[in-house]
Parts: structure tokens; sequence; C-alpha cells
């Protein structure tokens, strides 16, 4: 399995973060991809189980996973499809979304962090927990 992209959205469905693992795709083809399945994050939030979504499309040969904070904070990662089967790769999205989760809260409840939960994400420290996360799939 290998993850291509990590995104946060905001509860209003804009931009927070973006880290693209692939060097020969362009970050509007993920942007796309994240906001294709705002639609389906919010048909599944209608009969809401757990923070964590599950497998919400696929596009091509890349299958979308998300997850939403308490805030209405989407998280979704973009990876390959393979021949996994559903359980184990289903857990091991769930992982990488509360490790993207907890890196998020530790971001947002900083008291030196001196932007909104709504700006972007501009944080060394969370772009290294990212860039981790997405080596360990690989």
């Amino acid at each position: 399995m290998k993850i291509h992209c990590i995104a946060i959205l905001g509860r209003h469905g804009n931009p927070i973060y973006l880290r693209n693992y692939d060097a020969h795709e362009d970050d509007v083809k993920y942007h796309y991809m994240a906001h294709t399945s705002l639609d389906i994050i919010d048909a599944r939030l209608a009969q809401p189980t757990s923070s964590y979504l599950g497998h919400l499309q696929t596009v091509g040969d890349l299958s979308v996973y998300g997850y939403i904070t308490n805030t209405n904070v989407k998280i979704m990662v973009v990876s390959s499809a393979s021949n996994e089967s559903p359980s184990v790769r289903s857990s091991q999205m769930r992982h990488v979304c509360e490790c993207v989760h907890a890196a998020y809260v530790a971001l947002v409840c900083n008291p030196f962090n001196e932007r909104r939960e709504e700006d972007r994400v501009q944080s060394e420290r969370f772009d290294m927990v990212v860039e981790k996360l997405g080596q360990l799939t690989e």
C-alpha cells in the first residue's frame, strides 16, 4: 500500500492541509479527489457510527479513505488500490488517520500556535509527522 496524499479539509470544506507524496502528479488532482469525497462523507454522517468513515470512493487505481473529527474537520487519505484484504487495509488506514488527527489536535491545542483552526496548517513539526506516516506505508 502506498499513500499518495493526505488532505485535511475544514468544517466548511476549505482546504487546511494537503501533503502530496507523488512527485509526478499535481496537487490539483488530490484537491479534486478530496472535494468529491465530501458528498460521500455527508451521506455517511447521516448515520454516524465512529470517527473513522472507512473507504469512501475509488477513482481509477486510487482509493480514498475518510475520518472526521469532533469539530467536523475531515481527514482524507488517498492510497493506491492493492490486493490486501479489506480489513487489513482498513485497519492500516484507520491508524494513519488517527495519527494525523493526534498531530492535528496537538497543533491546534498548542497555546503558542497563533493560527486558528480554520487557517491553513503551516507547521514543521506537523509536516514531519505526516511525512513519516507516508514513508511507513510504502
